[in-house]
């Protein structure tokens, strides 16, 4: 009798092991859809990090060419020729 005792004590010890390994997954689960529930919140360059770094009512500058790199003159030889 106290063999199966110990046994029935293991196999619910290890059932309730499993249902607290489950338990911790549905919290997860459940923080994140929580937290994919909330709107997005509106976009604020101003209180961002980056915000430091652009001054505001400030387009981007545009991208230069480097110059002499769009075309060569057709007289001059590379200096490895």
């Amino acid at each position: 009798m106290n063999r199966l005792q110990e046994d029935l004590a293991r196999h619910l010890s290890d059932s309730v092991e499993r249902l607290q390994k489950q338990v911790e997954k549905v919290e997860f689960w459940a923080c994140a859809v929580t937290g994919f529930a909330q709107p997005v919140p509106e976009y604020e360059p101003e209180s961002t990090q980056v915000g430091r770094y652009v001054k505001p009512k400030r387009s981007p500058r545009k991208r230069r060419h480097r110059s002499g790199t769009r075309s060569k003159p057709k007289d001059v030889t590379p200096a490895s020729a």
